[in-house]
């Protein structure tokens, strides 16, 4: 018998009920971790937590940012039980318009593991959307670093990574040499996107 979209929200709140002392400010690390754990051991979490960022008009920003939060740390500790939900992701990445949930969201799919499960066009939806972040000068410095990421991640041609070596020029020009960290991490990538031109030639 089909599932109706009120009984679909209804589960998806009865399954929040319990997180929801999680998604709010100034929670203990130890909670954060605890709960974490818990998530990424119950795929109906997961999703529950997937449909919630994917309808943000229905919930507090800070219950959406800690969320994407949330996840981010259930997907460090297995990471493959996020597997079955890439396309659900790329449905919250293109809902997600706060940009602390959106950092949560690309630092989880930077992650090399999606090359498993990834379409032709999920890589090249990143991938271009990696390389634009690189050249806009509005974003912050936790995006830019995550941009740089997302490229290395997902470049698989000569072109690509010629593509992620002039969006570097772009980041560094846009920065300059006074943020020494990212100066360091760009350096970085211009060498192991170098070295992999030379591999794919």
């Amino acid at each position: 018998m089909p599932v109706s979209s009120a009984e679909r929200s209804f589960d998806r709140n009865a399954l929040l009920s319990p997180l929801m002392p999680t998604l709010r400010r100034g929670v203990r690390i130890a909670e954060v971790k605890a709960t974490a754990k818990q998530i990424s051991a119950d795929p109906d979490s997961i999703a529950a937590l997937l449909d919630m960022l994917r309808n943000p008009e229905e919930y507090a920003s800070v219950q959406i940012q800690k969320g994407a939060w949330l996840l981010h740390h259930a997907f460090q500790l297995d990471e493959r039980s996020f597997l079955q939900y890439r396309a659900e992701l790329g449905a919250v990445l293109d809902a997600t318009e706060d940009p602390s949930a959106l950092r949560e969201l690309l630092k989880l799919l930077a992650s090399p593991i999606w090359t498993d499960v990834e379409t032709e066009d999920q890589r090249t939806d990143l991938l271009e959307l990696g390389l634009g972040m690189l050249h806009l000068t509005d974003l912050s410095l936790a995006i830019s670093y995550t941009a740089m990421q997302l490229v290395q991640s997902r470049a698989a041609s000569v072109a690509e990574y010629r593509e992620g070596l002039v969006g570097l020029q772009t980041l560094r020009a846009r920065w300059g040499d006074e943020n020494q960290p990212l100066h360091r991490c760009i350096v970085r990538y211009e060498s192991r996107f170098r070295a992999q031109v030379k591999r794919l030639k």
